[in-house]
């Protein structure tokens, strides 16, 4: 009730039906003409009071401090809820020509249940469709940035080894025609000079910024098809729709037929609503979404219509009272089912963006790191190997020292070393992306600062620690995106006091949610020395990460 958005257009149009079909003023009504009045007059004192409660609805959205906000929608709440009887009784009556119903208190008592109960499920469904929407939306926003960066790292790679094969076969000609040529002192070092030129391009390819590099075409992405009712609907938590309806039920239980009567018939109520939940849950296995749907209302309508028998039977005559559990029922279970609904699809959602998100980082900043690799080590090979192979040479033909045997030996060096740099003799191995190169693939969703201190430095010459450390930074940039409305983020990376692990720290400007303290799966993944809490402004993800003795 103190989120801010307890009242919305929602909260509206649940509201009427209830009142009109639910709450409407059945006790005296007798023909059908008067059971049409008594919804009427329902539905007319239900758009009064939403209208009276519009500056409600306002205020809760100015008003800053939650506390306040609570105490204004729940007084507002009960308000609406003690004063309909009376002007449902002051329209029916003066107006309609209705009977009088003199039922106060139990009319007061199931008005505050259900307008409590019910509203609050519609907001709390609302807020979760809200919240889920925007992380959602934050998610699928970075992921499309990412996955621009990952065409980049694409193209990056193919135009990388392009490069490397376009230099090497263009060195490998130049071999040829040297080897076939008189060789003399120029003609080796002219070779050389070639070898050097393609080592240093080679090396200013591999410090290319991947922003420099023009993406790939994004492949069509298929549009998420819009979901029906039926397939919003998930079964709601175990008791939670008999728990609403039998305390909406024993205030007229209570006034028919006493005390007695009214808690055997509240804990029939609860346990026909318990079966219900398990009979469910049963019937809706290896159903499709929209199936399910159908089989839920279906049988909460069933539910109804037995709650609906049993109530004719206690009234003991013609009533269109009866009709009330027939609606109320099935009603109550549809927002129940809708709000499990919102609940399963946020957790899921997210989840499976936040892993996509950074499957997606990992990949383009390992394929990045890959490259650079591959062009780092080639440039390596041709500027100390293959350089080194051709100043051997030059020296022995300037000394006119050089045999047929000196000449064969340089071409199959130099040809091994060629092969060398392209990569071709050497195994394909998973090579992970640094810190660094991480980082990077983030920069164009969230402005990273990272601070890592000598011992984080050296410890991270671990592949398996850096890898450690990788993981425990992107869950912590993804709950930025996730959860924060500001985009940037710090890293720290310290060698902790006990000298056997390192402690990595995620911070995020914002405010800690009520659960983003708990151990989701991707928290847990980090294991036991990872939390979230708050400090000062910022949000902070924490974990350790051990080290090798020998790194130590």
């Amino acid at each position: 009730m103190s989120s801010g958005r307890f009242f919305t257009m929602w909260s509206a149009l649940v509201a009427l039906p209830v009142s009109a079909l639910v709450l409407a003023p059945y006790a005296t009504v007798d023909t059908p003409l008067e059971l049409l009045w008594a919804q009427l007059s329902g539905l007319i004192v239900a758009a009064l009071l939403v209208t009276a409660l519009v500056p409600v609805a306002m205020a809760e959205r100015w008003i800053p401090w939650r506390a306040a906000r609570g105490v204004l929608v729940l007084s507002a709440l009960l308000v609406a809820a003690v004063s309909r009887p009376f002007l449902n009784d002051a329209l029916a009556v003066g107006v309609f020509g209705l009977g009088s119903d003199p039922a106060w208190s139990e009319r007061i008592v199931t008005n505050i249940i259900a307008w409590v109960s019910v509203l609050s499920l519609v907001a709390v469904t609302e807020q979760l469709y809200a919240s889920s929407r925007t992380a959602r939306s934050r998610l699928a926003g970075a992921l499309r940035t990412v996955t621009d960066e990952q065409r980049r790292a694409g193209r990056y790679e193919r135009e990388s080894r392009e490069f490397l094969a376009a230099e090497i076969s263009a060195l490998r000609s130049a071999l040829t025609a040297l080897i076939a040529s008189p060789l003399d002192f120029e003609r080796v070092r002219g070779f050389s000079d070639d070898v050097r030129s393609v080592s240093h391009r080679a090396r200013e390819r591999a410090g290319l910024e991947l922003i420099e590099v023009l993406p790939d075409r994004a492949a069509p992405t298929a549009l998420d098809a819009a979901r029906t009712v039926f397939e919003r609907l998930r079964p709601p938590a175990p008791g939670l729709v008999g728990a609403i309806f039998a305390a909406g039920s024993a205030p007229f239980a209570l006034r028919t037929e006493g005390p007695v009567f009214a808690v055997v018939l509240v804990a029939g109520v609860f346990a026909l609503c318990l079966s219900m939940d398990r009979l469910t849950r049963i019937a809706i296995r290896r159903c499709s979404p929209r199936r399910r749907g159908i089989r839920l209302v279906a049988i909460w309508l069933g539910a109804g219509i037995v709650v609906a028998a049993v109530a004719a039977v206690i009234v003991g005559e013609p009533s269109f009272i009866p009709l009330i559990p027939a609606v109320a029922l099935p009603g109550i279970a549809v927002v129940a089912a809708l709000c499990a609904e919102a609940v399963h699809r946020g957790r899921v959602e997210t989840r499976r963006l936040g892993r996509a998100l950074q499957a997606v980082v990992r990949s383009a900043a390992d394929q990045a790191s890959a490259t650079r690799q591959d062009l780092s080590h080639a440039s390596d090979v041709l500027h100390s190997r293959i350089q080194g192979t051709c100043v051997i040479l030059a020296a022995r033909v300037d000394d006119e020292v050089v045999t047929a045997a000196d000449i064969h030996d340089f071409e199959v060096a130099v040809g091994l070393g060629l092969s060398d740099a392209l990569g071709t003799d050497r195994s394909a191995m998973a090579r992970s992306a640094d810190l660094a190169e991480t980082v990077a693939i983030w920069g164009p969703v969230l402005t990273v600062s990272s601070a890592v201190d000598p011992v984080a430095t050296s410890a991270m010459s671990d592949a398996l620690v850096t890898t450690r450390v990788v993981a425990v930074v992107a869950e912590g940039l993804v709950n930025a995106v996730k959860h924060a409305a500001a985009r940037s983020a710090a890293i720290e990376v310290s060698g902790a006091a006990d000298g056997a692990s390192l402690s990595v720290r995620v911070r995020t400007p914002g405010r800690l949610r009520g659960d983003a303290g708990t151990a989701g799966l991707g928290l847990a993944g980090l294991g036991p020395s990872a939390r979230v809490f708050q400090n000062g402004g910022d949000v902070v993800l924490e974990a350790s990460v051990p080290i090798g003795a020998a790194v130590a």
